[in-house]
């Protein structure tokens, strides 16, 4: 009796392992068939920038509930021989482009903004978002940048968390230091700001 039972366990054990090892198989095939997706550049896209317009290093894309692409750039990047136009219009080319640029998803212009102005700080731009509301959240990653801007999508000004060269380090809760990227929770509307380049944090 004790020898057959053994022999059903043994027989059971069995065919358990062969299912596994055909099942392992049979997954092992179908995961041959499936392919990641395969991207390629479009070099013509954006499509050529009006004014003889030049990016600098481009620190941040979002996309906004129209899919509009937003890009923001630092022109602080750029080298002289690529800004000839700025120092003299006679050369026909090149200027630096608005920090911040709206771009449709063929990739036409269809917005720009951004420098100094009144009310806030500008800063050396890092991360775009574009929150459930359609505001536009720019950080900022040079030495001085300890704040965060707020504005609307047509450019105007609505906040800034922060102010230039007064942070204090991660306990700092008025003031952060290069912060890189924020993230807006629609529930909770609440920004989570990711202030990790100076400080060593995320702070809502």
């Amino acid at each position: 009796w004790l020898a057959a039972r053994v022999g059903v366990v043994v027989a059971l054990i069995a065919v358990l392992g062969i299912g596994s090892f055909l099942l392992e198989k049979r997954s092992v095939v179908e995961a041959a068939g499936v392919q990641a997706p395969v991207f390629e550049v479009d070099p013509m896209w954006p499509k050529p920038l009006p004014n003889h317009w030049v990016m600098g290093w481009t620190v941040g894309v979002g996309v906004d509930a129209q899919d509009h692409v937003w890009v923001v750039h630092q022109a602080s990047k750029l080298e002289p021989a690529e800004l000839l136009g700025s120092q003299n219009h006679a050369a026909g080319c090149c200027v630096a482009a608005p920090p911040v640029l709206e771009f449709d998803q063929a990739g036409n212009l269809i917005g720009q903004w951004g420098g100094p102005g009144a009310g806030y700080d500008w800063l050396d731009p890092h991360g775009i978002t574009i929150d459930y509301k359609g505001n536009v959240w720019i950080g900022g990653n040079a030495s001085k940048d300890n704040q965060v801007l707020k504005f609307t999508q047509g450019g105007k000004f609505l906040m800034q968390i922060g102010h230039p060269e007064r942070s204090k380090g991660s306990n700092d809760v008025e003031n952060l230091n290069r912060p890189t990227k924020v993230v807006v929770d629609k529930a909770a509307n609440e920004a989570y700001v990711s202030d990790g380049y100076g400080n060593k944090r995320v702070i809502v």
